[in-house]
C-alpha cells in the first residue's frame, strides 16, 4: 500500500479530501438528531442552505488542501501513505456511521412508517414519498433484510482487509435508493445524502479497480470453446436470448392488441336497466347500480357501484374481450354470469354500449375518467 499511495495524482488527492471534508462537516452535524422536533420545525427551512454550504465549503477546502498536499508531496515533505490512510479511515468510519443509522431506523421502526391519516387517501392522491414509505412499510421482513444489508456493509467497512467487500455490497442498494429519491420526488436532503454515500462507495471500490479488473474482466472460463461457423453466427448467438425476450413479448402484446382500447377508468354517465334509468344514489342499496367500469386488459375488469372508492368486495370482477371488427364485448364475471354487448358508439372518451346480462337488457353511456 505504501509503494501505491507514495505518488498520486491531484485529482485523487481532491477527490479524497472532499470526501474526507464532507464526512467531517456531516459528523458535525450529527448530534443535530438529538434536537427536538419543534427545532426543526421552526429552523427546517434553513437546513437546505446548510447542506448548501457544506458542499461549497467542502468543494473549497478540499482544492486548497489537495493543491498543497500535491505541492508538498513532489517536494517529499509528506508522508502521502499515511496520509491518505487517515483520510481514507475517515471515510470509511463516516459511512458506517450513516449507513448503519439507516438500518438501524428500520429495525426500530423510526423509518417507512406511513402516518395513520395517509391510509385514508385516495392511491391516486398519495404522493410519491408517501407511496414510497408505505410499499416498503408493508412488510418489515422486508425493511429488516434491507437493514441487515446496511449495517452488514457498515460493519465491513470499518476493516481494511474487508473495505471492498462492504463497499460492493452496499452500492447496489446505495443506488437503488437514490434512482427512487429521483423518481418518487423524495426530499432534496435525502437525494443529496444518497449520492454523497454512493460517490464515496465508488471511490473506496476504485481503491481496488486493478483487483476487479483481473477478477471482472480479464479472468476467462478455462472450458473449452464451442467450435461455431460460420463465424457472425458465434458473434450474433449469445444476443439470442435478448431478442427472443423482447421478440415474444412483442408478440404477445400484437395478439391481443384490443385489449388496450378499452383499457382506463369510466364513469358510468347512464344505466338503463330494463327500460328503467338509474338514480345518481341508486348505489347505496343497489350493487348493481354501476358507477364505475374498469378495464385493465389482462388484469380483467371491475363494474363498481361506489363512485368514491373501489372495493372489490362490493363490485363485479371478472375479465373482458372486446372484437373491435364487429364492435362486440364480452364480460364474463367471477360469479360465471356473462355479460354479451354490443357497442354503438366509441370515442377515445365515450362508449356506448347495448347487452344483455343475467336476461336483463342493459344500456350504458361511459365517459373515461382522466388519471
Amino acid at each position: 500500500m505504501t509503494t501505491a499511495f507514495s505518488q498520486t495524482s491531484w485529482f485523487f488527492k481532491w477527490c479524497t479530501c472532499a470526501l474526507a471534508s464532507v464526512a467531517l462537516l456531516n459528523l458535525l452535524l450529527f448530534p443535530l438528531e438529538f434536537l427536538p422536533l419543534s427545532f426543526f420545525e421552526q429552523y427546517g427551512a434553513y437546513f437546505q442552505q446548510v447542506t448548501s454550504g457544506i458542499v461549497g465549503v467542502s468543494v473549497l477546502g478540499s482544492l486548497i488542501a489537495s493543491w498543497g498536499w500535491h505541492r508538498r508531496e513532489s517536494a517529499t515533505r509528506v508522508n502521502s501513505p499515511r496520509l491518505h490512510a487517515w483520510l481514507q479511515g475517515i471515510i470509511r468510519y463516516w459511512l458506517a456511521l450513516s449507513l448503519a443509522s439507516y438500518g438501524f431506523a428500520k429495525i426500530l421502526k423510526t423509518q417507512f412508517q406511513t402516518p395513520e391519516y395517509l391510509l385514508d387517501v385516495p392511491l391516486g392522491s398519495v404522493d410519491g414519498m408517501s407511496l414510497t414509505w408505505y410499499y416498503f412499510g408493508y412488510s418489515y421482513l422486508l425493511a429488516v433484510i434491507i437493514a441487515l444489508f446496511q449495517i452488514g456493509g457498515a460493519v465491513l467497512l470499518l476493516y481494511r482487509r474487508t473495505t471492498l467487500l462492504g463497499a460492493v455490497i452496499l452500492l447496489p442498494v446505495m443506488v437503488n435508493i437514490v434512482l427512487i429519491n429521483v423518481f418518487f420526488q423524495i426530499s432534496p436532503g435525502a437525494f443529496f445524502n444518497s449520492v454523497v454515500y454512493s460517490l464515496a462507495l465508488v471511490f473506496l471500490i476504485l481503491l481496488h479497480r486493478e483487483r476487479l479488473k483481473t477478477v471482472f474482466w480479464n479472468r476467462i472460463d478455462r472450458l473449452p470453446g464451442m467450435i461455431i461457423r460460420p463465424g457472425w453466427l458465434k458473434h450474433s448467438l449469445p444476443l439470442l436470448p435478448i431478442l427472443a425476450a423482447f421478440v415474444s413479448l412483442k408478440v404477445l402484446i400484437a395478439t391481443h392488441p384490443d385489449d388496450q382500447l378499452l383499457k382506463g377508468a369510466w364513469k358510468v354517465e347512464k344505466l338503463i336497466r330494463n327500460g328503467q334509468a338509474q338514480s345518481p344514489t341508486d348505489w347505496l342499496t343497489d350493487r348493481e347500480a354501476w358507477s364505475r367500469v374498469y378495464f385493465a386488459g389482462a388484469q380483467g375488469c371491475a363494474f363498481s357501484p361506489n363512485p368514491y372508492r373501489f372495493e372489490a368486495g362490493e363490485s363485479r370482477l371478472g375479465h373482458y374481450e372486446y372484437d373491435r371488427g364487429r364492435n362486440q364485448l364480452l364480460v364474463v364475471f367471477h360469479s360465471r354470469d356473462t355479460l354479451r354487448a354490443r357497442i354503438s358508439h366509441r370515442t377515445p372518451d365515450f362508449i356506448a354500449l347495448q347487452g344483455v346480462l343475467n336476461g336483463e337488457n342493459l344500456q350504458m353511456q361511459l365517459t373515461r375518467l382522466p388519471r
